[in-house]
């Protein structure tokens, strides 16, 4: 696969997957799994629900109403470690530790983290490689969209395609919460017991695709290394304003019991904090990761690929 040209989907049903019906959504981002139940995959229909994740970033599975245990089985289906959130509230005292409760009320609104373009855990060496989250009640207009980190990349100019592909970012969990509003005493205790800090190349060749991806979010992000803070946070408005163009985004409005699947390397999100009025927001999530797995780069093979 051209690492720098994202591949475009046909209008219809991807008739290349048969353990399930896949209906593009968009040309470059985003798919819908249909007459499929996602607590009863065999292996030939996961090897088909992963070959579709990587091609289309993010999938849509509507109905489902999974079980905490049926949720954590589907999370692995991308991989045997699931995460365990370092701050955020879990069902560990339900026996399921995996298991992230993402609620919001209308007093928390400007607590969330959710309403601006991130990967998620990008302080970590091992991001989270796939997420799987289920919908219990979320109010209209309180949606979730993603935008495609390949597609970002590949519509870059050639002189700015270089340039980020020379670039390393420092991503930073304490620094996150400071500047996002986002912790308490507690909740930035945790995180400097965990040291979540890490460097990333700002392009990033995907594991399961070879494509470039542009690894850039609006969470973790602290500073471009060997660059002022003023220098970085002007490259990193370039590559935080590419991933906002609507042609490289979908966007889902959620149903009680909605799945979405997507590719934390591949694509970002942002979950549009809505008005919630008197209602609250609540989605439970599983993310699978690897020791094996780190944002990387080749950066000499990547610009012989690029060219003069």
């Amino acid at each position: 696969m051209n690492a720098f040209e994202a591949p475009r989907a046909v209008e219809g049903v991807d008739e290349t997957f048969n353990a399930f019906e896949l209906a593009p959504l968009t040309p470059v981002i985003g798919a819908e799994v249909r007459n499929f139940r996602l607590a009863k995959v065999d292996e030939s229909a996961a090897d088909q629900l992963r070959r579709a994740l990587w091609r289309y970033g993010v999938l849509f599975l509507k109905d489902q109403h999974l079980s905490h245990a049926e949720l954590v089985e589907a999370g692995r289906l991308f991989g045997s470690e699931l995460e365990h959130h370092t701050f955020g509230k879990t069902l560990a005292d339900e026996g399921y530790p995996e298991i992230l409760v993402i609620e919001q009320f209308e007093s928390d609104r400007s607590k969330t983290t959710t309403d601006i373009w991130h990967h998620d855990v990008t302080g970590r060496k091992h991001p989270n490689l796939v997420s799987v989250l289920q919908a219990t009640e979320v109010p209209f207009g309180a949606d979730t969209m993603w935008a495609s980190a390949s597609a970002a990349f590949e519509w870059l100019p050639a002189p700015l395609k270089r340039l980020f592909l020379d670039l390393d970012i420092d991503h930073d969990a304490v620094y996150m919460a400071l500047r996002h509003d986002f912790g308490s005493k507690e909740v930035l205790d945790k995180l400097s017991q965990m040291d979540e800090s890490n460097s990333h190349p700002a392009v990033i060749r995907h594991p399961e695709t070879g494509q470039l991806c542009l690894f850039v979010g609006n969470g973790y992000v602290k500073r471009i290394k060997g660059f002022s803070a003023e220098q970085s946070e002007q490259l990193i408005k370039i590559a935080l304003d590419q991933v906002k163009i609507p042609e490289l985004q979908i966007r889902h409005s959620w149903q009680p019991g909605d799945i979405a699947i997507w590719d934390n390397l591949g694509t970002v999100h942002y979950g549009v904090a809505g008005d919630l009025r008197s209602r609250k927001r609540l989605l439970h999530r599983v993310a699978a990761w690897s020791p094996n797995v780190s944002p990387s780069l080749d950066r000499e093979q990547a610009l012989a690929e690029l060219g003069p």
